[in-house]
């Protein structure tokens, strides 16, 4: 897959704990093969000649299916989401959703004829489930990243993902409370800037 995590931040804990799992957990060889699918769908069109803004919105959409965008909003906002109003978390999560896609999305081009290489999987328990695979792309070193899984939301979904040891998590939570921060604490402010952020 060419998921673009050029992650630069300072080192975070690799997997964040989550909720049980339910009493059907998900297993190794189940999350291998759903990451297998979605590196499937992200290479169709990342290696393909649409424009940016079309690949931009399927990536949306391909989050929308197998991401908790939810739970990860939620975790990336932090201490403010349990101060802020329903429409407010509402609101951040369809911004995250932009945020996410746009800023990952713009970076395509540097992973056009790149491939994933799905290897071993290992379960965490209450942490749920762990992906390892290869990411190349031209003219670059193969880089390590880890997928995990949870399906505490009743359905197998993607809640982190970790490049050479850096949570996609904690490093978009870290940035996105510095935006907060930026804006004197406004999550509306926050809200209405994010998508642009990326």
């Amino acid at each position: 897959m060419t998921f673009p995590y050029r992650i630069r931040a300072a080192a975070a804990a690799a997997l964040l704990a989550v909720a049980p799992l339910s009493v059907e957990a998900l297993t190794p060889q189940e999350a291998q093969s759903l990451t297998q699918t979605i590196v499937t769908e992200v290479e169709g069109y990342v290696n393909s000649a649409q424009p940016l803004a079309a690949k931009q919105a399927a990536f949306k959409e391909t989050m929308d299916r197998y991401a908790d965008t939810g739970a990860i909003a939620r975790y990336v906002l932090g201490a403010p989401w349990r101060t802020a109003t329903p429409a407010q978390q509402e609101a951040f999560i369809a911004a995250f959703r932009d945020y996410v896609a746009n800023k990952y999305g713009s970076q395509f081009s540097e992973y056009n004829g790149g491939s994933t290489a799905v290897n071993s999987a290992r379960d965490l328990g209450q942490r749920g489930v762990v992906v390892m695979t290869t990411v190349t792309r031209p003219g670059a070193s193969p880089v390590e990243v880890e997928w995990q899984f949870s399906d505490r939301s009743g359905q197998p979904l993607l809640i982190d993902i970790i490049a050479e040891g850096v949570s996609l998590l904690a490093t978009e939570r870290a940035a996105v409370s510095q935006m907060l921060d930026r804006r004197g604490g406004d999550i509306d402010a926050l809200i209405r800037d994010l998508p642009t952020q990326g």
